[in-house]
Protein backbone atom coordinates (compact mmCIF):
# COMPACT_ATOMS: atom_id res chain seq x y z
CA UNK A 1 0.00 0.00 0.00
CA UNK A 2 1.12 3.61 -0.65
CA UNK A 3 0.56 5.70 1.80
CA UNK A 4 1.20 9.99 1.79
CA UNK A 5 1.49 11.79 5.21
CA UNK A 6 1.52 15.23 6.16
CA UNK A 7 4.15 15.40 8.63
CA UNK A 8 8.40 14.97 9.11
CA UNK A 9 9.21 11.63 8.88
CA UNK A 10 12.00 12.64 11.36
CA UNK A 11 9.85 14.37 13.94
CA UNK A 12 6.74 13.85 16.68
CA UNK A 13 3.96 11.63 15.88
CA UNK A 14 5.01 10.82 11.97
CA UNK A 15 8.33 9.63 13.57
CA UNK A 16 7.07 6.82 14.94
CA UNK A 17 4.45 6.18 12.80
CA UNK A 18 6.19 6.09 9.63
CA UNK A 19 8.58 2.71 10.59
CA UNK A 20 5.58 1.40 11.85
CA UNK A 21 4.24 1.18 8.46
CA UNK A 22 7.39 0.80 6.30
CA UNK A 23 7.76 -2.50 8.72
CA UNK A 24 4.56 -3.53 7.40
CA UNK A 25 5.86 -3.23 4.12
CA UNK A 26 3.81 0.19 3.09
CA UNK A 27 5.54 2.34 0.80
CA UNK A 28 5.42 6.15 2.58
CA UNK A 29 6.19 9.29 1.76
CA UNK A 30 5.75 12.48 3.96
CA UNK A 31 5.25 16.08 3.09
CA UNK A 32 6.29 18.58 5.37
CA UNK A 33 8.56 21.87 4.92
CA UNK A 34 11.38 20.09 5.63
CA UNK A 35 10.92 18.96 2.23
CA UNK A 36 9.57 21.06 0.31
CA UNK A 37 6.25 21.09 1.21
CA UNK A 38 5.82 24.28 2.86
CA UNK A 39 1.75 24.58 3.71
CA UNK A 40 2.19 28.97 4.23
CA UNK A 41 2.72 28.43 0.59
CA UNK A 42 -1.13 28.81 -0.84
CA UNK A 43 -0.19 26.53 -3.86
CA UNK A 44 0.68 23.67 -1.02
CA UNK A 45 -2.68 22.23 -0.73
CA UNK A 46 -3.02 21.89 -4.39
CA UNK A 47 0.62 20.30 -4.88
CA UNK A 48 -0.70 17.72 -2.12
CA UNK A 49 -4.00 16.95 -3.80
CA UNK A 50 -2.46 15.89 -6.92
CA UNK A 51 0.41 14.10 -5.25
CA UNK A 52 -2.23 12.07 -3.29
CA UNK A 53 -3.47 10.80 -6.76
CA UNK A 54 -0.22 8.32 -6.65
CA UNK A 55 -1.86 6.99 -3.10
CA UNK A 56 -4.15 4.69 -1.57
CA UNK A 57 -4.33 6.23 1.74
CA UNK A 58 -3.32 9.47 2.95
CA UNK A 59 -2.56 10.31 6.71
CA UNK A 60 -3.71 13.86 7.33
CA UNK A 61 -1.92 14.57 10.36
CA UNK A 62 -0.67 18.50 10.59
CA UNK A 63 -1.28 21.63 8.79
CA UNK A 64 -3.55 22.98 10.68
CA UNK A 65 -2.78 26.32 11.15
CA UNK A 66 -5.98 28.63 9.37
CA UNK A 67 -7.70 25.60 8.60
CA UNK A 68 -5.36 23.93 6.33
CA UNK A 69 -5.82 20.43 7.59
CA UNK A 70 -9.37 21.06 6.58
CA UNK A 71 -8.53 22.27 3.75
CA UNK A 72 -6.67 19.39 2.64
CA UNK A 73 -9.53 16.56 4.02
CA UNK A 74 -11.54 19.03 1.57
CA UNK A 75 -9.39 18.86 -1.69
CA UNK A 76 -7.71 15.18 -1.84
CA UNK A 77 -11.40 13.61 -1.17
CA UNK A 78 -13.36 16.10 -3.66
CA UNK A 79 -10.41 14.88 -6.18
CA UNK A 80 -10.76 11.29 -5.46
CA UNK A 81 -14.51 11.57 -5.38
CA UNK A 82 -14.19 12.91 -8.43
CA UNK A 83 -12.10 9.98 -10.01
CA UNK A 84 -14.48 7.29 -8.67
CA UNK A 85 -11.43 6.18 -6.10
CA UNK A 86 -13.64 4.63 -3.34
CA UNK A 87 -11.17 1.97 -2.48
CA UNK A 88 -9.10 5.14 -0.89
CA UNK A 89 -8.90 6.51 2.99
CA UNK A 90 -8.26 9.21 4.55
CA UNK A 91 -7.21 9.66 7.94
CA UNK A 92 -7.37 12.95 9.68
CA UNK A 93 -5.45 13.29 12.98
CA UNK A 94 -7.88 15.72 15.25
CA UNK A 95 -7.77 16.42 18.82
CA UNK A 96 -9.99 16.00 21.99
CA UNK A 97 -10.64 19.58 22.38
CA UNK A 98 -12.89 19.40 19.61
CA UNK A 99 -15.46 17.48 21.74
CA UNK A 100 -15.25 20.32 24.72
CA UNK A 101 -18.37 22.59 24.26
CA UNK A 102 -17.82 25.57 26.43
CA UNK A 103 -16.38 28.40 25.65
CA UNK A 104 -13.30 28.76 23.66
CA UNK A 105 -11.27 31.85 21.97
CA UNK A 106 -8.58 30.11 20.35
CA UNK A 107 -8.72 29.16 17.05
CA UNK A 108 -6.65 25.50 17.32
CA UNK A 109 -10.27 24.19 19.21
CA UNK A 110 -12.09 25.63 16.33
CA UNK A 111 -10.10 24.32 13.81
CA UNK A 112 -9.79 20.96 15.31
CA UNK A 113 -13.45 20.99 15.51
CA UNK A 114 -14.57 21.99 11.66
CA UNK A 115 -11.77 18.76 10.83
CA UNK A 116 -13.59 16.38 12.79
CA UNK A 117 -17.42 17.71 11.22
CA UNK A 118 -15.79 17.72 7.92
CA UNK A 119 -14.25 14.24 8.97
CA UNK A 120 -17.96 12.43 10.11
CA UNK A 121 -19.94 14.37 7.01
CA UNK A 122 -17.74 12.71 4.25
CA UNK A 123 -16.85 9.53 5.91
CA UNK A 124 -20.59 9.05 5.85
CA UNK A 125 -20.75 9.84 2.23
CA UNK A 126 -17.79 7.15 1.72
CA UNK A 127 -19.78 4.61 3.53
CA UNK A 128 -22.87 4.88 1.67
CA UNK A 129 -21.64 6.10 -1.48
CA UNK A 130 -19.13 5.07 -4.19
CA UNK A 131 -16.40 7.37 -2.86
CA UNK A 132 -13.32 7.43 -0.33
CA UNK A 133 -13.32 6.26 3.17
CA UNK A 134 -12.62 8.69 5.98
CA UNK A 135 -11.67 7.95 9.62
CA UNK A 136 -10.88 10.59 12.07
CA UNK A 137 -9.18 9.89 15.01
CA UNK A 138 -8.74 12.37 18.13
CA UNK A 139 -5.88 12.21 20.67
CA UNK A 140 -5.73 13.79 24.31
CA UNK A 141 -2.45 15.68 24.93
CA UNK A 142 0.51 13.90 23.35
CA UNK A 143 3.65 13.09 25.11
CA UNK A 144 5.20 15.97 22.97
CA UNK A 145 3.07 18.81 24.65
CA UNK A 146 3.99 17.83 28.03
CA UNK A 147 6.37 20.84 28.39
CA UNK A 148 2.84 23.17 27.37
CA UNK A 149 0.95 21.01 29.92
CA UNK A 150 2.85 19.42 32.84
CA UNK A 151 0.58 18.52 35.12
CA UNK A 152 -1.48 15.71 32.63
CA UNK A 153 -0.74 12.60 31.78
CA UNK A 154 -0.15 12.17 27.89
CA UNK A 155 -0.65 9.98 25.45
CA UNK A 156 3.16 8.38 24.54
CA UNK A 157 3.49 8.73 20.68
CA UNK A 158 4.28 5.43 20.04
CA UNK A 159 0.88 4.76 21.53
CA UNK A 160 -0.94 7.42 19.24
CA UNK A 161 1.28 5.86 16.22
CA UNK A 162 0.18 2.61 16.72
CA UNK A 163 -3.84 3.37 17.21
CA UNK A 164 -3.32 4.76 14.14
CA UNK A 165 -2.15 1.98 12.16
CA UNK A 166 -4.65 -0.04 14.23
CA UNK A 167 -7.36 1.86 12.12
CA UNK A 168 -5.62 1.72 8.59
CA UNK A 169 -4.91 -2.01 9.32
CA UNK A 170 -8.97 -2.47 9.96
CA UNK A 171 -10.96 -4.89 7.21
CA UNK A 172 -11.64 -3.22 4.04
CA UNK A 173 -15.04 -3.84 4.01
CA UNK A 174 -15.61 -1.46 7.52
CA UNK A 175 -14.90 2.25 8.16
CA UNK A 176 -14.03 3.38 11.64
CA UNK A 177 -15.48 6.72 11.39
CA UNK A 178 -14.56 8.36 15.18
CA UNK A 179 -12.06 7.54 17.55
CA UNK A 180 -11.61 9.76 20.61
CA UNK A 181 -8.50 9.01 22.92
CA UNK A 182 -7.81 11.14 26.01
CA UNK A 183 -5.50 9.92 28.89
CA UNK A 184 -6.78 8.97 32.45
CA UNK A 185 -6.19 12.16 34.72
CA UNK A 186 -7.02 10.89 38.39
CA UNK A 187 -5.10 7.45 38.47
Amino acid sequence: MKILITGNREKDLTGYLVPLLEEDGHEVFTASRENGYDFEDPGCIKWISKLSDNYDVFINMYANFHFKQSMLLHTVWHRWAEQKQADKRIINLGSTTDTVRRGKSNLYHYEKLALNEMSNGLGIIGNWQNAPKVSHISFGTLSNKQHKHEDRTTIPLKTAAKYIKWILDQPTELNINTLSIDPIQNS
